[in-house]
């Protein structure tokens, strides 16, 4: 076992550089340096339309190493967040035109063939590089945080806010509006800017995942040069 922990040291230290890295750039980004206006909800400010989400990184960070950690996983990793991102937009944009809240078969159809055309778009090349499994971990994650953020298009009226005056209305309400999402509102947005930011995101961890190999790479060649340097003065 301590053979095993010397040997990935480098990229522990690299992930845990990064991981720190990525939640300061993506929180800050979200809730104080792209907003609307600053400190409506505490000291948080209101997003604008695009978000970085957090989850979405880890997740596409996760997937990137779980398909190699390699230039063809990066790659793997991009083709299945836009392919998941498509297919969620579908379910968003039709499975809500079709049936509005609270009746789910809407959601249930399109859930079912945008299922069935990703394992369809599997099969138009020899290559793996529309695998199916990929695919549906992003597009959990984008109807995820639809979710989260509040099922615009589906549950009435649920756009969220997007003024000061807005998010105070909804906090108003009892009880609290309908798709106003997490952190009193602060999270709700248009079912696009779902899927643009989630992608985005998607996209951020996966290169955040690969500046983690290369980190890891460097930091355990510098140990190395170090140990070899160590080694050769204790040999003179």
């Amino acid at each position: 076992m301590t053979t095993r922990l010397k040997a990935v040291a480098p990229l522990i230290v690299a992930v845990g550089l990064l991981a720190f890295a990525l939640v300061e750039l993506v929180l800050n980004f979200t809730f104080h340096w792209f907003t609307v206006q600053d400190g409506v909800f505490g000291k948080l400010g209101l997003p604008r339309g695009l978000h970085l989400v957090l989850p979405g990184a880890f997740v596409s960070w996760g997937l990137f190493f779980l398909l190699g950690g390699n230039g063809a996983a990066f790659r793997r990793t991009v083709v299945a967040a836009g392919t998941g991102t498509i297919a969620a937009a579908i379910l968003m944009a039709a499975g809500s035109a079709t049936a509005h809240a609270p009746e789910f078969w809407g959601l249930a159809l399109w859930a079912a063939i945008t299922a069935m055309g990703v394992v369809a778009l599997s099969t138009t090349v020899a290559d793996d590089r529309f695998a199916p499994a990929p695919a549906f971990v992003c597009y959990g994650t984008v109807v995820c945080w639809w979710y989260a953020t509040g099922l615009d298009n589906y549950v009435p009226n649920a756009k969220g806010p997007g003024t000061v005056d807005a998010l105070a209305q909804a906090l108003a309400s009892k009880p609290l509006a309908a798709g106003m999402g997490a952190f009193g509102g602060l999270l709700s947005m248009p079912w696009y800017w779902v899927a643009v930011s989630v992608f985005v995101s998607l996209v951020g961890g996966a290169a955040v995942g690969v500046a983690s190999v290369r980190l890891g790479g460097a930091l355990g060649r510098l140990g190395s040069r170090s140990t070899a340097t160590a080694d050769a003065t204790q040999a003179a």
